[in-house]
């Protein structure tokens, strides 16, 4: 008899909410640049562009860090080095709880609300959800972290720290294209 590879499903089942992600992502996306078509060049209104690009900026920095630490923690653990994977999540989840912190600050100084323009809800569309999905991430990664204090994780058991890797990731891509759409474009 044959052998046959049997599917990871926890790495599937990661790429399969990726996918999805992506989707709703891109409808989000796809209706901010409708708007900004039909609104014959008046896209942002210029009584509401962000006033400044620090707080972006900062956390722009913030999540690369922790992006960062949690591939040095993955990358740790598939060596076999378990205190290397437990240091690289914790300071992974305690940069993404930083991300939200200063996501939540950007919000109050923003000086515009999400119902007073479709610029504004649109603008407000795609930072939330982004907030969303790192709430999710920093949850999962706090999983991660609790299992991997209970020395639940080794070189061949750690499926569960790369599925949480690999969605750290996707919100990490997504962040700099929300970035770059909100900031810079």
């Amino acid at each position: 008899m044959p052998f046959r590879a049997r599917a990871n499903t926890g790495l599937l089942g990661a790429a399969a909410l990726i996918v999805a992600e992506s989707m709703f992502f891109l409808g989000v996306l796809s209706a901010w640049y409708y708007l900004q078509v039909i609104s014959l060049g008046n896209w942002p209104p210029a009584a509401l562009r962000p006033r400044t690009f620090t707080l972006p900026l900062i956390n722009t920095a913030i999540i690369l860090v922790s992006t960062l630490a949690l591939f040095w923690g993955e990358r740790g653990i598939a060596a076999g080095n378990k205190r290397r994977l437990t240091i690289g999540v914790a300071v992974a989840a305690a940069t993404g709880l930083l991300f939200m912190a200063m996501q939540t600050v950007e919000f109050s100084g923003l000086g515009f609300r999400a119902t007073g323009s479709a610029y504004g809800s649109m603008f407000f569309a795609l930072l939330v959800f982004h907030l969303l999905r790192v709430f999710v991430g920093v949850a999962w990664m706090a999983v991660v972290l609790i299992r991997s204090l209970m020395g639940q994780f080794d070189q061949k058991r750690r499926t569960v720290v790369q599925a949480c890797a690999m969605y750290w990731y996707f919100i990490t891509v997504i962040w700099l294209i929300v970035f770059a759409v909100l900031y810079l474009l």
